[in-house]
């Protein structure tokens, strides 16, 4: 456990000392919550309510879907997980460090957004902190899967680029981050529900901001998170072994 919890603390060092994970996990969503919670609190004030949760939702997709695949891939290309594997530290071990790291990292940037948002554009703070706390916490669980389950599936960085891609933008477009998804058509509709993304931004706007029971949509949250989470280590084992 002391060993797990030095490699941890190692992961950790890196990616605050690495430019590439810094512009993914916190710089470019931050100014992007900037600019577009000044825009959205300017031209559309009833987008204002559930602001904060938007901007959480864009910076926890980004940040696992964009930020995590790749060095799970570098990893692997570099040689750096059969070095790993050859001074006996299990796959499963790399895997949850690289998940953990990243959970903090998203953490962190939700933390900020929810708390200064109301601060800087009047946002609207949670009625239930609690269950506002329960839904970014399943969605940072979620999104850490697809984003590793994207990083063992990609040969190489290039199809890295493209599965991250073709997760996060129709993450961005059809969750209802950036507008009601109900303006949507119908089938885009229900193409959105594949995302985390868009049943986080429905359950935060109805159990958190709102007055309903817990939704149903945390329970598809965790699912798809436990479902991504089981594939991805499976198919981790493999390579590690391989590698």
């Amino acid at each position: 456990m002391k060993a797990f919890v030095n490699h941890l603390g190692i992961q950790l060092r890196l990616d605050f000392r690495s430019r590439g994970t810094l512009l993914v996990y916190y710089i470019i969503p931050l100014v992007f919550y900037i600019v577009m919670g000044a825009v959205f609190s300017s031209i559309m004030p009833d987008a204002r309510e559930t602001l904060g949760a938007a901007m959480s939702i864009f910076g926890i997709t980004m940040g696992a879907v964009l930020g995590l695949p790749p060095t799970l891939v570098e990893m692997r290309e570099s040689g750096t997980l059969r070095a790993y594997r050859v001074n006996g530290v299990p796959g499963w071990a790399v895997l949850l460090a690289k998940s953990l790291s990243a959970c903090i990292h998203l953490i962190i940037v939700a933390a900020i957004i929810a708390v200064t948002a109301p601060l800087l554009f009047g946002a609207g703070v949670p009625g239930h902190i609690g269950a506002y706390c329960v839904t970014i916490l399943l969605l940072v669980i979620a999104s850490i899967a697809l984003g590793n389950l994207i990083g063992v599936l990609a040969k190489n960085q290039s199809s890295t680029t493209i599965l991250s891609q073709a997760v996060f933008l129709p993450s961005l477009l059809l969750s209802g981050i950036m507008f009601p998804a109900s303006m949507l058509p119908d089938p885009l509709q229900w193409l959105g529900k594949i995302f985390p993304a868009s049943h986080a931004m429905g359950s935060l706007s109805d159990w958190a901001f709102g007055s309903g029971p817990f939704p149903a949509a945390n329970g598809i949250i965790l699912g798809i998170g436990i479902l991504g989470a089981l594939i991805a280590l499976l198919r981790f084992r493999r390579i590690s072994r391989s590698a």
